[in-house]
């Protein structure tokens, strides 16, 4: 029996696409859901609910968060299950058909399909230092020996894999969580200009005035960098392991982000906001 108030959550199926699964590595055809997260009382709801963006792939039945905006279109789920997986992949998903037809054009022409691999992965990587790094490195590819090939193909997977699972897990990182209790903090400071008539003057005012922001910063950042810990043990290891990630990659992935104003528009920034914290974390549980 429900109960008269608690948590809701409800799932919209919005259409199908195609897309290369990272779990069992195949294309298939991926079901696009809304999830909505929220409160109710009395079946009345009690908040506006967050909503969850997500792909689920029909075959291995793994749930990933994703970007809707990202394909250039939805079929409906029954126009989809009568649709070759071709026409669907060219359709839905034309970038994806586009680098597996590269693909298939240098093993066909007798080239080396490890490299076309490789170059594809690196294109995955966002701009920056580890993707012009491994480009670099691929340009000397035909004066490596077949186990330094085997080696940089499979680091530059490994980099690619976590990029992506990076993007993935990203809406899912803490947010600027605690302001009620950074604004208590900030009330109890400020309460001394009213309770002690030492600092009542303009001099002491204003002295007030920025501890009880200091205060409030403080107590918020601790709040935070406390979410991020948990987060870390309860959510990225256990995630990263299930997909086969390497949290060390991750972690070269996240750092990559850069530190200016444009990086502040990635949406990894959060992450790499607090990495310190998240590189301690994996430290102390022997992941790294």
């Amino acid at each position: 029996m429900r109960s008269i108030w608690g948590p809701v959550t409800e799932i919209q199926d919005l259409g199908v696409v195609a897309e290369q699964c990272p779990y069992c590595e195949r294309v298939m055809p991926c079901l696009l859901r809304s999830v909505y997260r929220g409160s109710y009382i009395f079946f009345i709801k009690t908040a506006v609910p967050t909503e969850e963006r997500s792909r689920l792939c029909t075959a291995c039945l793994q749930a990933l968060p994703c970007e809707h905006w990202r394909y250039a279109a939805v079929v409906p789920i029954r126009k989809a299950k009568v649709l070759p997986i071709e026409d669907l992949l060219s359709r839905t998903n034309p970038g994806l058909a586009e680098r597996l037809q590269l693909r298939e054009q240098i093993r066909a022409l007798g080239g080396d399909a490890a490299f076309g691999l490789a170059y594809e992965q690196v294109e995955r990587l966002r701009p920056g230092a580890l993707r012009s790094s491994f480009l670099k490195q691929l340009l000397g590819w035909n004066g490596l020996a077949v186990e330094q090939r085997t080696l940089l193909g499979q680091l530059i997977g490994s980099h690619a894999r976590a990029c992506q699972f990076a993007c993935q897990i990203a809406p899912a990182f803490p947010g600027q969580t605690g302001c009620w209790r950074a604004a208590l903090a900030a009330f109890a400071v400020w309460s001394a200009f009213l309770w002690v008539p030492a600092v009542h003057s303009w001099l002491w005012g204003s002295i007030t005035l920025v501890a009880g922001l200091v205060a409030a910063a403080l107590t918020r950042q601790l709040l935070l960098t406390r979410n991020v810990c948990q987060w870390t043990r309860k959510v990225l290891i256990p995630e990263a392991q299930e997909a086969n990630v390497s949290l060390a990659c991750l972690l070269a992935v996240v750092e990559d982000v850069p530190g200016s104003r444009l990086g502040m528009m990635e949406d990894l920034w959060p992450i790499r906001n607090e990495l310190e914290a998240i590189r301690r974390v994996l430290s102390a549980e022997g992941r790294l």
